[in-house]
């Protein structure tokens, strides 16, 4: 107490000090003395409080102590008087033996008597047991059929507990009582009849199904009792136990079956939609009655009998197992379909289980078919689609092959006047045909039959391809056998463009939003490519048909007759003009592909032309000449595509690069030639040494050693600033000579 006094006298005095720091607090002494006061009273006040409560405490305590202690006393005091009561028991329940044995007796007796009555009654109740079944007063028929089961089973137990059980006796009272059994066997058809008809009888008497219930119900009780004495003394009735409940259950479900097998009125050879109209059938009844089951058999049926789970269940096997019976019995095309659908969108959708009136969840129910079986009908399923579609292409293909040899020209499309035939549209109808009937199955399947289709029309491309390239060879052979060659080659192309247009399309439409297959995307790939690469196959076979007709007039440049005329080049661009009559037949883009080929394998032959070595120019004037002829060649076949294709914009490079070479042979000063071979090198880095050397064998005027050093030291300076192109005209110009080793020798 000492130490806490000091520590509080030195907390106080640290409190003085802090407020009396300036001397304007002086003043406040009295208002800081009151506030003091005022909080010592308030904590006295609680201290008080809190003492007052703990005495409160304690008294409460101590008087509930000594009112425990007197309820132990008054107990422990009639414990000892109980424990002197019951020593007197023992002696009193001897003298009483003799009373109980007697009272054993008095009620055998009486259970002796109440059997007798109803052993000497049997023919009687039987016959009006019968009676009560025939009349349908069930109620009254199973109360005599249950007195007469107890006194027969009262008086088997009787004899099962004798020490010495005659075999004799039970087979006596068995014989008696053995109408009894048919009687219950009787009955026992009768709630058959009665449940196997619920579905129909609780709509017009619902009582007649609650009173087969409770029937039911009262023997199920009857068959725990049964049970029970058996573990108890190891005897149980005749015919117990009778679950009739497990039976009932059994009526109901062959009842579930006949009805749903009993839709099917038509077969396959009467009606080929005889699973569309069977399956619709099927899912009015169970709509109808499951709507029954869910409104009228609920209030009739005991709650744990669940009966809506019950009923929906026995259909779900049911229907499973019908299922099962028609995919085994085999079937065909579009009922796959059919059927699929069904099962994954009708049965457990609105139309069925999820209808408002019904909305049944479907989740603790295992599938209708298993996966394995779905998978094996999607299979199925697309090899019925990949079959048809081959011969529906292999059809489609024969009937072009077929416009090829007629002898006659394709048609035009009407707005562009381009050639066409109705292949493309055939083919993709096919598919699109397909895919719309799988969508009402389910995605994964219609993509499945979309990547089909892909896989198919890229097949179709392949057979077209040989096709076309059969029909080439025939024609080559004998130009004069296949007259329209050329303008069902451009009929090809624009089918080719419009497959792939209608591939995307398709892609489009069908493609899953937001999902990522590389398989699928490489195989929609491959179709693009077969198509677009036959595309442009067919077209070198139109430039393959063209040239033949002008590769002589190409044989005749840069030769001493060239010259002398201009007839090759305008002979080129007469014929060419003659042909481009019939590639006005090509849509818009395949015009301007084959415009754009056309003019590079143009510029690529002449270029070939010159660089041949067919000739050499030997004087300055013979140089110029040669050089001003080229450029005016150039400038006229470049007049000619743009006369061609006035809309095409890309027709300056090719030209251009026969007047870089034209300038190149123009230049009269030796020492200036370096320069313009750099000027061509930066336009035309893919001009190779051996290109250039050619070029400058042209020119009379240059010893080959020089040109052979001209040509290696440009090459080389310019070796590190040159980019390579893949798809070069140069490139494309590869001569089995190298000029370059004759210079070297």
């Amino acid at each position: 107490m000492e130490q806490i006094e000091k520590e509080a006298q030195e907390a106080a005095l640290k409190m003085v000090i802090n407020m009396m720091q300036r001397p304007g607090q002086l003043e406040k002494v009295e208002q800081y003395k009151r506030r003091i006061t005022h909080k010592k009273a308030s904590i006295d006040a609680q201290l008080k409080s809190a003492m007052q409560s703990q005495l409160d405490g304690v008294k409460v305590g101590l008087s509930q102590l000594h009112e425990s202690l007197d309820d132990i006393k008054d107990i422990s005091t009639k414990l000892d008087s109980l424990e002197v009561s019951l020593s007197t028991v023992a002696p009193l329940c001897g003298s009483l033996q003799a009373v109980r044995e007697e009272n054993m007796r008095h009620s055998q007796y009486v259970t002796a008597m109440d059997s007798l009555k109803h052993i000497f009654t049997v023919p009687e109740s039987v016959e009006k047991t019968k009676q009560w079944i025939s009349e349908g007063k069930l109620l009254h028929a199973h109360q005599y059929l249950t007195d007469l089961e107890s006194s027969r089973d009262d008086l088997l137990y009787e004899l099962h507990k004798l020490p010495n059980q005659s075999n004799h006796d039970k087979m006596m009272l068995r014989a008696y009582f053995d109408e009894v059994e048919t009687l219950s066997n009787l009955l026992d058809k009768q709630i058959r009849l009665i449940l196997g008809r619920t579905l129909n009888t609780v709509r017009k008497e619902p009582t007649v199904i609650v009173t087969a219930l409770r029937l039911i119900e009262r023997e199920e009780k009857q068959d725990q009792l049964a049970l029970q004495q058996k573990k108890q003394s190891g005897f149980i009735p005749p015919g117990r136990p009778k679950n009739w409940r497990a039976k009932a259950f059994e009526v109901l479900e062959c009842s579930v079956a006949q009805r749903v097998e009993g839709t099917r009125i038509v077969e396959r050879e009467e009606n080929k939609l005889w699973l569309v109209h069977y399956l619709e059938l099927i899912r009015q009844l169970i709509l109808e009655d499951l709507r029954v089951v869910k409104t009228l058999c609920v209030p009739c049926f005991p709650p744990h009998y669940d009966i809506v789970n019950k009923y929906v269940k026995m259909y779900h096997d049911s229907l499973s197992t019908l299922l099962e019976e028609i995919i085994l019995s085999g079937i065909i095309g579009n009922e796959y379909v059919s059927l699929l659908s069904w099962i994954i969108n009708t049965y457990p959708g609105p139309e069925l289980m999820q209808h408002p009136e019904l909305n049944i969840d479907l989740s603790g129910l295992p599938p209708l078919l298993s996966e394995e079986i779905l998978n094996d009908m999607e299979d199925k399923y697309l090899q019925s689609i990949q079959k048809n579609s081959t011969e529906w292409m292999e059809k489609t293909l024969q009937s072009e092959q077929s416009e090829w040899d007629a002898g006659g020209p394709p048609e035009q499309e009407p707005n562009t006047n381009a050639f066409h035939t109705h292949a493309p549209i055939i083919v993709f109808q096919i598919i699109d045909q397909n895919l719309q009937v799988t969508t009402t199955i389910s995605k994964k399947v219609t993509f499945k039959v979309f990547l089909l289709g892909i896989d198919q029309t890229t097949k179709y491309g392949q057979m077209y391809r040989e096709a076309v390239i059969q029909y080439k060879n025939k024609h080559f052979k004998d130009r004069n056998n296949a007259l329209y060659f050329t303008q069902h080659i451009i009929t090809v192309v624009n089918n080719c463009r419009q497959m792939q247009e209608l591939a995307r399309q398709t892609e489009r439409r069908y493609w899953p939003r937001g999902e990522h297959h590389a398989g699928a995307e490489a195989k929609v790939e491959a179709l693009l490519n077969t198509f677009e690469n036959l595309r442009n196959e067919a077209v070198r076979f139109l430039f393959e048909e063209a040239f033949l007709d002008l590769d002589t007039h190409f044989e005749d440049l840069f030769t001493a007759k060239w010259m002398m005329s201009s007839m090759s080049v305008d002979t080129i661009c007469v014929t060419l003009e003659d042909y481009f009559h019939d590639y006005n037949h090509l849509t818009p883009k395949n015009f301007e592909y084959v415009i754009n080929e056309a003019q590079n394998l143009v510029c690529k032959k002449y270029i070939t032309a010159m660089l041949s070595r067919k000739t050499t120019f030997k004087t300055p004037e013979d140089i110029q000449a040669a050089a001003q002829k080229i450029l005016r060649e150039s400038n006229q076949m470049k007049a000619f595509f743009t006369r061609i294709a006035p809309e095409l914009n890309n027709l300056e490079w090719s030209f251009e690069t026969i007047n870089n070479l034209a300038e190149v042979l123009k230049c009269l000063d030796i020492d200036m030639l370096s320069l313009d071979l750099h000027g061509l090198l930066d336009k035309c880095p893919d001009i190779s040494e051996d290109h250039l050397i050619r070029l400058l064998s042209l020119r009379g005027d240059i010893p080959r050693a020089e040109i052979k050093e001209r040509v290696s030291y440009i090459v080389n300076s310019t070796k590190d600033r040159r980019q390579p192109q893949a798809n070069s005209i140069f490139n494309q110009i590869v001569f089995g000579d190298r000029l370059l080793s004759h210079f070297t020798l």
